[in-house]
């Protein structure tokens, strides 16, 4: 007996409800509409990105707040501008008044540098911490030797008005004078020392900055000596000594006609910056020293000054703890990658599924990419305690590991997990490498790009996109 196709129940729910090649659930699993979805999630995951680095600038900001309140106890960014001779003028200006001339007598000021200043400095640093934030600071023992010349009256020549030599002081700017840690005090020609008293009277230095990111002058940041006559008229030599304490930088004016700076440190990890960089510098494991020397026609200014302001203050000689690992910083560094490298890791895994693993369902990939921005908090929490290298390296490992293992289970085969495993490796072992290497990280990025972009179409340059196959290929 013959059994008929109406005969057969199983071949009558086949015949029934057969699956259109055309269906949404079919165009759906196209391998097109599955790129186009990747790139929508890829896209999604920029919401939590954002939030992850929200989280890293909070902590960020936090570090630095306590970073200042390590400084408040100990001592800021220390600078040095001077010393220098101020000499008030008496002055007689005229100005309008409801038509009227009116004749004032004023006060001026005239700053006279030295001929020659000698600085040298040596840093006994350590790292303050307070809670899981350290702060480098340093107790500097500073000396300052040089001249004044015996020209001081020719070169006060110059402006008009009446001098006041009886009323000159030596001022000296320290921008945060809560850091002396000695009585201060100069040496005039080899005499006894002299004590400073706090403040420079009515000169000021550009030091303290507001809100809005602006310098405004300050007369309390420094100390001051009264000079008499006599010395103003001949010139003298000065010696100054005195113990600081500082913290993050030091660094010292050019102050003298010709200037020489000498510094020492037991860090190892020195920025140099500013406007004059050192002729000379050694750099080690565990200190570093370095030498400059300034001469009268480098600086640009003459040696005689008129204002109340020291000048100088932006032609700085600037040292620069730099802590070894500034792992705020590289964190928002490494999310600036996240995007790409996320989705440098969704190409591995739609590749591997185009290559005949199990389907992967678009849930999986979200949950991947979850993973993948959960290491950026794991990197983020665990570099405040253990510092940047072993928190990259376990965050990357426990990674690597989780989605190893996930979407080896979810395209059914270990193979594709232990190779989805070695392509996480690799990339966040090149991404640490480009991290460390500013100079080259744009370009290591293209190359990167561009490799992994050709692999891509490499790999799906036979894939049918739309989910069909030819006419006459069974």
């Amino acid at each position: 007996m013959t059994v008929t196709e109406a005969d057969d129940p199983a071949s009558s729910r086949q015949y029934r409800h057969p699956e259109p090649r055309g269906n949404l659930a079919a165009f759906l699993r196209s391998p097109g509409v599955k790129f186009i979805m990747i790139g929508i999630i890829s896209v999604a995951l920029l919401v939590p990105l954002l939030l992850v680095w929200g989280l890293t600038e909070e902590r960020a900001q936090r570090a630095k707040e306590v970073s200042s309140r390590i400084a408040n106890g100990w001592g800021g960014d220390q600078a040095i501008n001077g010393p220098y001779i101020a000499v008030p003028f008496d002055v007689q200006r005229s100005r309008e008044v409801d038509g009227r001339m009116l004749v004032e007598q004023v006060t001026e000021w005239a700053l006279v540098m030295p001929e020659t200043l000698d600085v040298t400095a040596d840093l006994r640093t350590e790292g303050r911490r307070l809670s899981i934030y350290t702060l480098p600071v340093y107790n500097g023992a500073l000396t300052l030797k040089g001249r004044f010349g015996g020209s001081i009256l020719q070169d006060l020549a110059q402006f008009s008005g009446t001098p006041r030599l009886d009323r000159a002081i030596l001022v000296l700017n320290i921008n945060d004078i809560t850091g002396i840690r000695s009585d201060a005090g100069v040496k005039i020609d080899n005499g006894a020392v002299r004590p400073f008293d706090p403040g420079m009277r009515q000169i000021s230095a550009m030091t303290a900055r507001g809100i809005d990111g602006y310098a405004t002058p300050q007369s309390s940041a420094g100390v001051h000596r009264p000079v008499e006559r006599a010395l103003v008229e001949s010139g003298f030599a000065f010696e100054i000594a005195l113990s600081l304490n500082g913290s993050r930088s030091f660094a010292v004016a050019p102050a003298g006609q010709t200037t020489s700076f000498a510094a020492k440190a037991n860090w190892p990890h020195p920025g140099f910056e500013g406007l004059f960089l050192p002729e000379e510098k050694t750099v080690t494991a565990t200190d570093f020293s370095a030498r400059w020397t300034i001469p009268y026609l480098a600086r640009g200014i003459d040696r005689v000054a008129s204002g109340p302001t020291l000048p100088l203050a932006g032609s700085m000689m600037s040292i620069n703890l730099v802590e070894p690992v500034q792992f705020y910083q590289v964190v928002s560094r490494t999310l600036k990658y996240s995007i790409g490298f996320i989705s440098l890791v969704f190409l591995a895994v739609f590749v591997v599924e185009l290559k005949g693993g199990r389907m992967v369902h678009w849930i999986q990939y979200v949950l991947t990419g979850l993973a993948l921005i959960v290491f950026y908090v794991l990197l983020l929490a665990l570099a405040e305690h253990t510092g940047f290298t072993i928190a990259y390296a376990a965050a990357a490992l426990a990674t690597t590991l989780l989605i190893a293992a996930y979407l080896g289970s979810a395209t059914g085969s270990r193979r594709n997990g232990l190779s989805l495993g070695a392509v996480l490796l690799a990339a966040y072992g090149i991404m640490y490498l480009v991290l460390r290497e500013d100079e080259y990280a744009l370009l290591a990025g293209a190359l990167i790009s561009f490799v992994t972009i050709a692999a891509t179409m490499y790999a799906t340059r036979r894939v049918e996109w739309s989910g069909t196959t030819q006419a006459g290929k069974a």
